[in-house]
């Protein structure tokens, strides 16, 4: 098997390896992306790698990661965020020695990149991802709460919301340093604010700040739209009754298997303890945005050890939680408790 870079003329078949690639045993979520390297576009520096069958052709899978300059324990690591590891179903069954190879290749190229840890994020119920991941020796440092939040009717935004649509890059990864580098691990280290600025200016629907208080609106729904692929009985059968009921009455969609929905994801909400009021607000008025630009659910991100931060799960209806997962070449011992949530990982 050749490992070699995933180049252009491999999109439709990456694309269609993702389009059966579903994540999590219970909800199975799939991604369809307007190309399968979208993804890895939004990181500087990112290797992408795909195992070919030297004399078919085919391709058993792909896997990629991004090297990324990040902030652990006071010191300046250098780490890689690793995303998009699938198997072809049908060229590989299980866990095959292919995938193991493609591994092993990425490996091999981020040790001469000097990486020290390798890090990705796993859905709670993905059992086949959490196994590759163990064998190959990761361990979970973390988790992260993605909070579902339904967008189906307006809701009343208490306080006064500022709505910013443009941002400087600079400007705002110096204010959120100084709320996440520090108590949070992983905070990225940037020099050349240049990339982050277009994705800025692509991605961000909004900053929107209350009192001493501020969130970020991502739209990764510009690149990728998801559908669940299949779901609990219990689950098919709900959404049949919303569907036939939400004719009358706004209620939150509940999709029929194979069914797109619009995200939108919340990120670096920055508030205190003693300032629920303004963070419920905040919410309100992303709620609101959401509703006038026809999205359907909002994605608010949320570390597990932010406590100031779970009482949004009383509005969500299916909070997914995901491992941050670590293999280290150098020990990290640091790398433990609150991690920053760039919005990039999702995609």
């Amino acid at each position: 098997m050749i490992i070699r870079p995933a180049e252009p003329r491999d999109d439709a078949v990456l694309l269609g390896i993702e389009a059966v690639a579903g994540q999590g045993d219970r909800i199975r979520l799939i991604g369809d992306r307007d190309s399968f390297f979208s993804r890895a576009r939004q990181f500087e520096d990112t290797i992408l790698l795909v195992g070919e069958n030297e004399s078919t052709g085919l391709l058993h899978g792909v896997v990629a990661a991004s090297v990324l300059r990040l902030r652990i324990g006071g010191r300046e690591r250098l780490g890689a965020y690793m995303f998009d590891l699938r198997s072809n179903p049908e060229t590989s069954k299980g866990l095959s020695r292919a995938m193991f190879l493609i591994w092993k290749g990425l490996e091999d190229r981020l040790l001469e990149h000097g990486v020290e840890f390798i890090y990705g994020l796993i859905k709670e119920d993905n059992s086949r991802s959490y196994s590759i991941a163990t064998r190959m020796g990761a361990s979970p440092r973390g988790e992260k709460h993605f909070f579902t939040f339904p967008v189906f009717r307006r809701m009343r935004v208490a306080r006064e919301v500022r709505t910013t649509s443009q941002v400087d890059a600079t400007k705002e990864h110096l204010a959120a340093a100084r709320h996440y580098d520090g108590p949070y691990q992983m905070w990225p280290v940037m020099d050349d604010f240049s990339y982050m600025q277009t994705l800025l200016d692509n991605y961000l629907v909004a900053k929107l700040e209350c009192g001493s208080s501020s969130l970020k609106i991502w739209d990764s729904s510009r690149s990728c739209a998801y559908r669940i692929s299949d779901m609990p009985r219990f689950f098919e059968i709900l959404g049949a009754i919303v569907r036939g009921v939400g004719r009358a009455i706004p209620l939150p969609k509940i999709p029929a298997p194979g069914e797109s929905l619009r995200i939108w994801s919340i990120y670096d909400i920055m508030t205190g303890p003693d300032l629920r009021h303004e963070a419920q607000a905040l919410i309100a008025r992303a709620n609101n945005l959401a509703l006038e630009h026809g999205v359907d659910y909002l994605i608010i991100a949320v570390d597990a050890g932010e406590e100031e931060l779970q009482w949004i799960r009383r509005s969500c209806i299916m909070p997914l939680k995901y491992r941050v997962m670590v293999k280290e070449y150098s020990p990290v011992p640091e790398l433990a408790g609150k991690t920053y949530f760039d919005p990039r990982y999702l995609g």
